[in-house]
């Protein structure tokens, strides 16, 4: 979960590590593009005001997750564990009980979804709607998990009596169209529609890795038949290949310092064109101007994230600092 925040400093040992290692990340964004079609079409959510694009993003991957047969992780189980004592403190005990309730039927719902099979994601109108405010629901508590709990959360316009049907009711008019349309998409098969084909035992949702306490965690979106795939949910395809973003996908395949999940490819899905772009992984980190193999480059990082850190000399000059492009896009959600 952390992965993110490691990048976000460009002083951290993860980045620091990776823009020695690994610093060609433009000539990623120029196959990603070569790999594109010529002019992808892209869904926008058909909202009056600014949309909600981080829990746009959240709820999609979670709708993705039902799909495959795992809806809930840990990340959504920690968020419900704790917001009810947040929002106790912020508002009332009762409110906080009320809220802790509404997780628990939240959690209850989603876990009893069937997972989709024989190419088939989309269930029935009435169906996918409810299905979609779920996961935008659930997309309040990850937050909780995530950042705390931040005026403005739609829990804390909960009141002691309120349901789980209170906070679906809250949800935007434009958030079932907008995820129901992603599904569309991604039901193609050259999308993620194979996945639906696979054993469900064979579709790994939030992977972590053995290197992820490294970096007081990190966990990936999905992992099929070999393939890392980081499901991304831009609507500014022409900026997105950052840095950042880059390093995300090739720092999970490096935290797998065992290789205990055997990818052999890495991917960015994105959702919001339908389009699944595909490295061979060796490719990938020869794009990135890899000077070892992946075996070798796991170990080093392992070491260099393993390391005990010498204390600076208060007397010596800091460092200057790294430059780095902007992180991510607006509307990224990762």
């Amino acid at each position: 979960m952390s992965l993110t925040s490691e990048l976000n400093d460009p002083n951290s040992l993860l980045s620091l590590f990776l823009n020695r290692e690994l610093p060609s990340t433009s000539r990623v964004t120029g196959s990603l593009r070569r790999q594109l079609p010529l002019r992808p079409q892209t869904v926008h959510p058909r909202a009056a005001g600014r949309p909600d694009y981080r829990s746009l993003g959240r709820a999609i991957d979670r709708r993705l997750r039902v799909a495959f047969g795992s809806p809930v992780d840990s990340v959504l189980l920690e968020g419900v564990l704790y917001a009810g004592p947040e929002v106790a403190q912020m508002a009332s005990r009762a409110d906080g009980q009320a809220v802790h309730g509404i997780g628990q039927a939240l959690l209850s719902e989603l876990k009893g979804q069937p997972a989709a099979c024989g190419g088939f994601m989309r269930r029935s109108r009435s169906d996918e709607e409810r299905l979609s405010r779920l996961c935008f629901a659930a997309s309040h508590f990850e937050e909780v998990k995530r950042a705390g709990l931040r005026p403005g959360n739609p829990l804390l316009q909960l009141g002691a009596a309120a349901v789980l049907d209170d906070l679906l009711g809250q949800v935007p008019a434009y958030v079932t169209d907008d995820i129901a349309r992603q599904m569309e998409l991604a039901e193609a098969d050259h999308a993620l529609g194979w996945v639906t084909q696979l054993p469900v035992a064979k579709r790994i949702c939030a992977p972590v890795f053995s290197g992820s306490n490294d970096i007081d965690g990190a966990d990936a979106d999905f992992i099929v038949d070999g393939r890392l795939i980081d499901c991304k949910a831009t609507t500014r395809l022409e900026r997105f290949g950052s840095r950042k973003e880059v390093h995300q996908l090739v720092g999970y395949l490096l935290l797998d310092y065992e290789d205990e999940y055997r990818m052999d490819r890495v991917c960015f899905y994105l959702s919001r064109q339908g389009q699944l772009v595909t490295w061979p992984a060796q490719e990938f980190l020869d794009l990135l101007g890899a000077r070892r193999p992946l075996v070798e480059l796991r170990a080093a990082l392992r070491e260099a994230l393993r390391s005990p850190v010498i204390p600076m000399d208060p007397q010596e000059p800091l460092p200057p600092r790294a430059t780095q492009e902007s992180l991510f896009d607006e509307d990224d959600t990762d």
